[in-house]
């Protein structure tokens, strides 16, 4: 099944294959992430929960994923990635089908820390595999898309559920994403090469070194703080839409759907021009720059009106949920083929780390100030001190 793969390799529709199959495989493990933030008003009547309660969803499937990275890392160098990615898959398939059926609370956290586990693959599995077959020089537009699947699934996410959630039913939204991981497990059977070599491997323990670079635990710190902020916004964005702004939950999908469709563009657009100026720490500080003063629009847009929250969603796709392509680029280039799975976990492990902690804090402080403003105003200082690590680093 897999020898057209093979004979077409390097050619301008296999690559094209090849990226398309990347980016859904970054899709898989963010999807529910996504569907968690648009659903919230469905979620929270049909179960009967807090905000603390919903952020639980996030927290759980990203301290799993973070978790997760460091061994899935080690799997994949060892592995392969294609048996990794079609794994991963399949494992979220099964988790979007039993969270759709969940008949109480508990269940939906239960899968939501199951999808943990394909996130947690997601990076380590899709940057292996440029890395033993895409050359470098040639890698900056295809990172930039293969991240950008993540941006795509948002856009997809916020503009499609909430309205078929209304039309039908939450469960059968959320059940119908299972889809995209069911035909991205036949496509990269078709479209990704067998790995080679892994088994050779199986009884040898790869050197730690690489993931051990400075730059390597730099890049590991700086995503863990834009993990803190990112997912406090994608978590909490539309719910603060509708019930502080009077959107209505359509309407606050679509902002959601604005940082995706507007982040669908920037990653490539940042991995492509980051890979020919090759100074990495100096876009990640403009990102982190970028971010602290969208954050402020959604604190001014209050106040001001809801067209700030507009503008604010444009430059949260254009610089907050940006950073990964840049910093995934850098690990490529810092560490080799042998190594890339390895590094992408320590990074991966200070991003789902972030992702993990904020989720549930911001919504405790919103439930108890019924407030937004302290999330918020903590949400621009980390992004604020994320930028200055970058900067720091930079100038080093």
């Amino acid at each position: 099944m897999t020898a057209p793969a093979t004979e077409r390799v390097h050619t301008p529709a296999w690559r094209a294959g090849f990226t398309t199959i990347l980016a859904v495989a970054m899709a898989t493990g963010t999807l529910s992430q996504f569907a968690f933030a648009v659903l919230a008003p469905f979620l929270i009547r049909e179960f009967d929960i807090s905000r603390f309660q919903l952020g639980l969803l996030t927290t759980a499937m990203f301290a799993i994923g973070a978790l997760g990275s460091l061994p899935a890392g080690r799997l994949v160098d060892r592995f392969g990635g294609r048996r990794v990615l079609v794994v991963s898959m399949a494992i979220v398939t099964v988790a979007i089908l039993g969270m759709a059926a969940a008949p109480v609370f508990p269940v939906m956290v239960v899968g939501a820390a199951v999808v943990g586990c394909s996130l947690a693959a997601g990076n380590p599995t899709t940057n292996k595999l440029v890395a033993v077959h895409i050359p470098p020089g040639q890698r900056g537009v295809i990172m930039g898309v293969k991240q950008a699947g993540v941006q795509v699934a948002g856009f997809a996410v916020g503009a499609l559920l909430p309205t078929m959630a209304r039309v039908t039913d939450w469960r059968f939204a959320l059940a119908i994403m299972s889809v995209v991981p069911i035909v991205g497990i036949g496509v990269a059977l078709w479209v990704i090469p067998r790995d080679k070599g892994a088994e050779s491997r199986l009884d040898r323990r790869p050197p730690a070194f690489a993931v051990l670079k400075p730059v390597v635990r730099t890049t590991a710190i700086y995503g863990f703080l834009m993990g803190l902020g990112v997912a406090a916004t994608s978590a909490y964005l539309p719910l603060y839409a509708e019930e502080r702004l009077g959107m209505p939950v359509t309407t606050a999908g679509l902002v959601a759907a604005t940082v995706g469709g507007v982040g669908v563009f920037s990653r490539v657009l940042w991995g492509w021009v980051t890979e020919r100026r090759g100074r990495f720490f100096l876009p990640m500080a403009v990102l982190g720059v970028g971010s602290a003063t969208a954050t402020l629009l959604v604190i001014v847009a209050e106040s001001a009106g809801a067209g700030w929250l507009w503008v604010s969603a444009i430059l949260h796709g254009a610089t907050a949920i940006t950073w990964n392509s840049v910093g995934m680029l850098l690990v490529l280039a810092e560490v080799g083929t042998e190594e890339a799975g390895r590094a992408s976990g320590w990074v991966l492990l200070g991003f789902y780390g972030g992702f993990a902690v904020s989720p549930t804090l911001f919504g405790y402080s919103v439930d108890e100030t019924g407030s937004y403003i302290i999330g918020w105003s903590a949400v621009t200082v980390i992004f604020a001190v994320a930028a200055a690590l970058a900067w720091t680093w930079y100038r080093r």
